[in-house]
């Protein structure tokens, strides 16, 4: 297996002056991301620009500020905000890394009208609950176990509007959305990208597990709408607790890729801010 290390990196920003961003700023967010890998490695941010591929980053969108009656986030002087964005391929990761987490002069970075100072940056695991670091190997490892031995009960925070993008319809030519958090989509999606890092995972067979095995029970959900690409689509965000019945056949894989989405996000347009999730953390 590749030994290709996954990243979340949160940066904390001040704003400079007074000003807003629109409740969707994904397309803002994504562009000062690559701004960030440009002024390390001007090449690499336009081959990811460029390549017509699933994009080796997600990104979330700003936390903080003061919200309107159209969800515009307004930030005064010196507001503070975190960012948080995940960087799943090395050269990305170096060239930030060598711009902003191993320098001292940290620099601005703007998003739409709004101006910020990065006043930190995150990517231990320990000084940030959302950043950190691991290898593909290692998290395959960590689940390498008896499915008898594990908790057939797991929950995830769906953070961001999700939603699962089913294709184009072969009739109407519309494109289908799947706007629930159906367990059989949901992991289907994360397998496809663990076995795009190299990952071994059971294909198609544990889809049909899933269907057969797996229960989603919403603890709480709520449905959004966004724009994206100036298309109006119906996403969800909410609490899911999922259950594990009967045979336990493919429990650490399911396992492995509930940890997954913490790096790689779940669904539609995460490199837009979708899609979201965190796995949480069981106390009893």
């Amino acid at each position: 297996m590749e030994q290709l290390r996954l990243y979340a990196i949160v940066l904390r920003l001040a704003a400079i002056q007074r000003g807003a961003l629109p409740a969707e700023h994904g397309d803002l967010a994504r562009a000062a991301l690559l701004d960030l890998i440009k002024r390390g490695d001007a090449s690499l941010a336009s081959q990811i620009h460029d390549e017509n591929t699933h994009k080796p980053y997600t990104i979330s969108l700003l936390k903080g500020g003061k919200r309107d009656r159209d969800r515009a986030q307004h930030f005064g002087e010196g507001d503070v905000a975190e960012w948080r964005f995940t960087l799943l391929c090395e050269p990305a990761f170096e060239a930030t890394l060598r711009r902003y987490l191993l320098s001292r002069d940290l620099p601005h970075i703007r998003l739409g009208a709004v101006e910020f100072a990065i006043v930190d940056a995150f990517a231990s695991g320990e000084s940030h609950p959302d950043s950190g670091y691991v290898l593909i190997p290692d998290l395959a490892h960590k689940w390498d176990c008896d499915p008898a031995t594990l908790p057939r009960v797991f929950t995830l925070d769906f953070l961001s509007p999700t939603t699962f993008n089913l294709g184009e319809d072969a009739v109407t030519g519309r494109r289908r959305f799947r706007s629930n958090p159906d367990p059989r989509v949901l992991f289907s999606t994360l397998r496809k990208r663990w076995q795009k890092f190299g990952g071994a995972e059971p294909g198609d067979s544990m889809d049909v597990w899933v269907d057969q095995q797996v229960e989603a029970e919403p603890l709480w959900l709520e449905t959004c709408r966004v724009q994206i690409e100036r298309m109006s689509v119906i996403g969800f965000v909410g609490r899911v607790r999922y259950h594990v019945y009967g045979d336990p056949l493919w429990l650490p894989c399911l396992h492995l890729l509930a940890d997954l989405s913490f790096w790689t996000g779940v669904g539609y347009q995460t490199t837009r801010g979708l899609g979201q999730v965190r796995r949480v953390v069981e106390t009893s």
